[in-house]
This record gives C-alpha cells, sequence and structure tokens, in this order.
C-alpha cells in the first residue's frame, strides 16, 4: 500500500497510513455488519418447511426462554430441507465469529494507522562515524 500512495519520503509514508486508516474503517463496517445480519439470523432462525407445504420462519417469535438455539427438541418442527437448523446455526455462528474478528482486527489497524499518520514514521538517518 505505501507503493501505492508515492514514492519514498516522509508524505508518502503519512498518506500511505491515512490510506490503511480509510479502508481499515471500510473494514470494520464490514465486520460489524457481518455480525449484525449473522446475529438477527441466529435470533430468528431458518426458513424451513413445517410439514405442511409452507415454509416460514417457526422460531421467530420465541422468547429467550424457548429459544430454539437452547432447546434442541424443538429442531424437529423443521421438516425440510433436512438438518437446516442445525445448518443455520454451524454457518451463522462462523461468519458472527469471524466478522467480530475482522471488526477487532480493524479497528486495531485504525488506531496504529491513526497513531503513524499522527506521529508519522520518519526516521533521520544519522551518519555514525567509524570510531
Amino acid at each position: 500500500m505505501m507503493l501505492g500512495a508515492g514514492g519514498a519520503g516522509c508524505c508518502a509514508n503519512r498518506c500511505g497510513m491515512l490510506l490503511s486508516v480509510l479502508l481499515a474503517l471500510l473494514g470494520f463496517a464490514g465486520g460489524v455488519y457481518c455480525a449484525v445480519f449473522s446475529s438477527m439470523g441466529l435470533i430468528g432462525g431458518p426458513l424451513c418447511d413445517t410439514g405442511d407445504g409452507e415454509y416460514l420462519y417457526p422460531f421467530r417469535n420465541n422468547t429467550l426462554e424457548y429459544n430454539y438455539l437452547f432447546n434442541q427438541t424443538t429442531w424437529s418442527i423443521c421438516k425440510e430441507p433436512e438438518n437446516i437448523v442445525l445448518w443455520n446455526i454451524i454457518l451463522l455462528s462462523i461468519l458472527l465469529a469471524v466478522g467480530v474478528i475482522e471488526a477487532i482486527l480493524c479497528l486495531i489497524q485504525v488506531t496504529n494507522g491513526l497513531i503513524g499518520f499522527v506521529c508519522g514514521t520518519c526516521m533521520r538517518r544519522r551518519k555514525v562515524g567509524m570510531q
């Protein structure tokens, strides 16, 4: 990314850091988006056939006390597709974890880039003579 920001020198390093901050903010927004919608999918449950040929969300109005995530016996409500509840839980849990990790790493990169942009990354080269 530093190569894309320009040539050598302090200004190129600072532009690279600013570009890094902007891209990390975009990644942070993507991670939060992934985590929010994965958790909403986990709460709402899968779309499935309950046996009457009509596809609906059978777990959508459950309270936390009767939530399908904590009560595996209710999973048999979904007849088709087979094992859709387990598939839904595994997929959305993985996406939730990846989204949270992405958001954390991008937030760390935003902090790192802002420090690099404000404080600078240039180091003056000193000629060290042989003594």
